[in-house]
């Protein structure tokens, strides 16, 4: 093995122009490869703390409207009475939990006038249970602290207003932050646990502290998450102007295994006609349900993004191996007398072509790893423009080593090496071996 290994290197010692330029040439055409293969799987992989995607379906909103059509509500969440009928007890569903989506808020100290804008998620009480954060500090709020948060407003006394901030000073507003802003309002994580913040100029108390999540995750992200009781539901619109058919509420669905998405869609829709039987002043339409590809791409369209992105990586591989391959022609040419030799000591073509496809592939392999370096660097430098979607709003896109050095992205830089070596260098091989000898051996080309 060794002396084949300095064989293959003498080979391309010996070809440096051509060697260099393979290499680049591979190693660009990886690195497009790779940021296409790495966007569809950040985005779709069952990657913690969002680790069930296969198994998900996400409501995103239902349509709402009197019957006769008018003073259509548009797309919104659900209120407490439509998402009870829709999914409670629903088959197929083994655990359900809902978030009232990214809201934008501001988090200070309570003796500090530096203030934080920060991204809010009102989350179900099961939320850490559904998804995998990794706790640094601390723990999720109990059902006890989620249950509290009911009890944080009164009756207001004045006509603008139905409830207001209950001012008693009784902490009843508990939420787990991340990590990083941990960082920036105590010093680390350790001492955040206990320690009382103002969240919209409210006092709350620190839980927990999870591990900074990316916000290629867009259902799981946030910097604070708070119990779902805090959103006060049943006292806001839309929840009162239509007797809770709309609301705060998200849902995302876990499937049990063997469960279709279409399945839970048709008993979905079969429930919201049930419920628009029974004359409420409004009813419900297209109870929109997305499994977590449709959700991430293309969404409300009928493109499959599998198949975008299947078409995409062939296209980014095909065109540069078919430049390649002219300039490994060009090589074999040079290289016909040697290959007219071997086959004169009885080489099979075979041989001759596997060992032209060895000698290939240690440089395909070599620009695979470069292309691959590179990718990194193209992904991480150009985040927020190729992540920045879901509603989040940020300067930089976070992105781990987790993320970018899994098992699975090395296999598909190895696959791609393999195809775009198979491209650019089988059709030259078969055609440099099947010159005729005698020829070659003479001076022909």
């Amino acid at each position: 093995m060794l002396h084949n290994l300095r064989s293959l290197l003498n080979q391309l010692k010996q070809h440096r122009f051509y060697t260099a330029v393979c290499v680049v040439g591979t190693a660009v055409t990886i690195a497009f490869v790779m940021v296409v293969v790495m966007v569809y799987d950040f985005r779709t992989a069952d990657v913690a703390p969002e680790t069930r995607r296969s198994r998900v379906l996400y409501n995103y909103g239902t349509q709402c409207m009197r019957p006769d059509g008018t003073n259509v509500w548009g797309y919104r969440a659900l209120g407490p009475t439509a998402f009870h009928a829709f999914f409670d007890s629903l088959p197929g569903v083994d655990e359900l939990t809902w978030h009232s989506g990214l809201n934008k808020a501001v988090c200070s100290l309570p003796a500090s006038s530096d203030r934080h804008s920060v991204l809010l998620r009102a989350v179900a009480a099961n939320w850490f249970d559904f998804f995998r954060y990794d706790f640094v500090a601390g723990r999720p709020f109990t059902k006890a602290e989620y249950d509290a948060g009911r009890a944080a407003f009164e009756k207001a006394d004045d006509e603008w207003r139905l409830v207001r901030n209950r001012e008693d000073g009784v902490v009843r507003r508990f939420v787990v932050i991340s990590e990083r802003l941990a960082g920036q309002l105590f010093g680390g994580a350790a001492g955040a646990v206990g320690k009382q913040l103002l969240l919209d100029f409210q006092e709350a108390r620190v839980v927990g502290v999870v591990r900074d999540v990316s916000s290629i995750f867009q259902t799981a992200y946030a910097d604070v998450w708070e119990p779902f009781t805090l959103m006060n539901e049943e006292h806001l619109d839309p929840n009162l102007a239509t007797a809770g058919l709309l609301g705060f509420r998200y849902a995302v669905l876990h499937l049990s295994p063997g469960t279709s998405p279409d399945a839970v869609r048709t008993e979905v829709n079969r429930r919201m006609e049930q419920l628009n039987k029974q004359g409420l002043e409004y009813i419900l339409k297209d109870p929109r349900l997305y499994t977590h590809t449709d959700y991430t791409f293309f969404r409300d369209s009928s493109i499959s993004a599998s198949l975008v992105y299947v078409l995409l990586l062939l296209i980014l591989l095909v065109v540069p191996a078919v430049g390649i391959s002219g300039l490994v022609h060009a090589q074999m040419q040079s290289r016909l007398g040697e290959i007219a030799i071997c086959k004169a000591y009885g080489a099979s073509n075979a041989n001759i072509i596997g060992h032209l496809f060895a000698e290939s592939l240690c440089t395909t392999l070599i620009g695979g790893v470069l292309g691959y370096a590179l990718s990194c660097v193209l992904v991480v430098a150009g985040g927020t423009w190729l992540f920045g979607t879901g509603g989040v709003e940020l300067e930089g896109i976070l992105l781990g080593s987790d993320l970018l050095l899994r098992p699975s992205l090395f296999v598909a830089v190895l696959a791609a090496c393999l195809v775009f070596n198979a491209l650019s260098t089988l059709l030259p091989a078969w055609m440099a071996v099947h010159r005729n000898i005698s020829y070659t051996l003479t001076g022909g080309e």
